[in-house]
C-alpha cells in the first residue's frame, strides 16, 4: 500500500535527522513521532496519522529555527508530509486528484556534502522492523552492487550500522561485517570511515582488533 510505504520512508528519514539532533528532548519527540506515525497508518487510524504529520511538521520547523535540523532536510521532509497527507485524504475521500507516485519519488531527501546528516532515504523503500533496524535478508538484498560504497546501497549499510551500533553500544569492523557478508571489508570500511567524517560515529582505539566505534550523540 502506497501510504504505509510513504510513511515508511517518511520515519526512517525522521529518525536519521533526529540522530543529529543535539537537544535530547527534541530528539526524543522526533523519534517517538516517527514510530507513533508508523503504527497509526499501520492501524489504520489516519485521522491520528493526519495529527501525527502536523506534530512532525512543528517539530521539524521548531528544529531548523533553533538549527537543530538542516534547513534542506526541513524543507523536503516538509513536501514529503504534503505527499503523504493529501494521499491519506484521498483514501477517505476528502479532496480531488490523484497522486502521482512515479512525482514523489523523483525527489529525495538531497543532503549537501558538507551536512553531517547523512545521504537520501526517501527515494528508496527500505522496510522497517523493531527498533527501525534492517534486518539481514533486507540488508543482503541491496547490498549486491555498487560495492564501492557510494549511491543508494551505501545509505541503506550506513543507516544499518548505526542502527547495530545504536542497539548494541558499540560494535567493531567484525561486528559490522557479520551482517553484510556479500560486502567487502574495503567497502565497510569505508562506510565506518564516513559516518566518521560526518560526526556520527566515533571511533575507539587505533585501528587494531580492539578498535570499536560508537555513536555521537
Amino acid at each position: 500500500m502506497f501510504i504505509d510505504q510513504k510513511s515508511q520512508q517518511i520515519s526512517l528519514a525522521l529518525i536519521r535527522i533526529a540522530v543529529q539532533v543535539r537537544r535530547q528532548d527534541l530528539r526524543s519527540r522526533l523519534e517517538r513521532i516517527a514510530f507513533q506515525l508508523l503504527e497509526d497508518v499501520a492501524g489504520d487510524q489516519f485521522e491520528f496519522a493526519l495529527n501525527d504529520i502536523e506534530i512532525i511538521r512543528s517539530l521539524s520547523e521548531l528544529g531548523k529555527n533553533i538549527y537543530q535540523i538542516e534547513p534542506i532536510n526541513e524543507k523536503i521532509l516538509t513536501q514529503e508530509l504534503g505527499v503523504l497527507e493529501s494521499a491519506i485524504r484521498q483514501d477517505f475521500g476528502i479532496g480531488s486528484g490523484k497522486v502521482d507516485i512515479g512525482d514523489i519519488f523523483s525527489k529525495p531527501l538531497a543532503i549537501p556534502e558538507s551536512s553531517p546528516i547523512l545521504e537520501p532515504v526517501l527515494n528508496n523503500n527500505p522496510d522497517l522492523t523493531t527498533d527501525f533496524g534492517l534486518n539481514n535478508h533486507q540488508v543482503n538484498s541491496n547490498v549486491h552492487s555498487n560495492g564501492n560504497g557510494n549511491g543508494i546501497n551505501s545509505t541503506i549499510r550506513q543507516s544499518a550500522i548505526i542502527d547495530i551500533i545504536r542497539q548494541s553500544g558499540k560494535a567493531g569492523l567484525k561486528d559490522v561485517l557479520s551482517i553484510f557478508p556479500d560486502v567487502s571489508e574495503r567497502t565497510i570500511r569505508y562506510d565506518l570511515q564516513k559516518l566518521c567524517n560526518q560526526g556520527v560515529i566515533g571511533r575507539i582505539g587505533n585501528g587494531g582488533p580492539a578498535t570499536y566505534y560508537t555513536l555521537k550523540m
